[in-house]
């Protein structure tokens, strides 16, 4: 009796699930397909019937919605409302997201959740595939933020939308790392500051 969709989509997903996981701790070299349908609890066997090779599923997992990209979307306004309403709600949930994505007690989720945060060191390892789906996430990362940005700074948005992406990558890469938890917060209010000032209406 063949499979349902349904079955299918979750069996996907559980690889997906399994696959990030083990690529966030290990990395690309470090993890095989066993090791991912094992922690999955699939048999190898059925990998194939979803993915063609490691590098495609790397390159799958680097294509997911991050939650940076969730959260913008989520906490914009509805389709119904009118120009002013959504240009303000997107501006404001843009700012809400800054300073949830900066925030030093959101470093341990962003590192599981942010493809360009957690799995950008090996996205060559993935080749082209993976290059083009971190490229996706970027893009429509930035052009999620150029809706937030305030009306002043429209000729110059999408300058100003890649400059706070690359803020709060870096900063939460860079603070991350650090050994004085300080110093890490003082980087993430740094990097908040300043991309705040980039998406300010004057």
């Amino acid at each position: 009796m063949p499979l349902s969709k349904d079955h299918k989509a979750k069996t996907r997903s559980a690889i997906l699930a399994a696959a990030g996981a083990l690529f966030r701790e290990h990395g690309f070299d470090g993890v095989g397909i066993e090791e991912i349908m094992a922690k999955a609890n699939l048999t190898r066997g059925g990998f194939y019937a979803h993915f063609a090779s490691k590098a495609d599923l790397f390159a799958k997992v680097l294509g997911e919605e991050p939650a940076f990209t969730r959260m913008l979307k989520e906490r914009q306004a509805p389709e119904t409302a009118n120009a002013g309403v959504a240009k303000e709600a997107a501006h404001n949930a843009a700012l809400d997201v800054l300073a949830t994505y900066l925030d030093p007690d959101n470093i341990a989720y962003v590192t599981s959740t942010c493809p360009m945060v957690s799995l950008a060191r090996d996205v060559d390892k993935g080749g082209t595939p993976a290059r083009q789906a971190l490229t996706h996430v970027t893009t429509e990362l930035a052009s999620l933020l150029q809706t937030g940005m305030s009306a002043a700074h429209l000729d110059q948005s999408e300058s100003r939308a890649l400059a706070i992406l690359a803020l709060c990558v870096g900063g939460v890469t860079v603070a991350r790392t650090a050994a004085d938890p300080a110093l890490a917060q003082k980087m993430l209010q740094a990097c908040e500051s300043e991309a705040r000032r980039l998406m300010a209406a004057r």
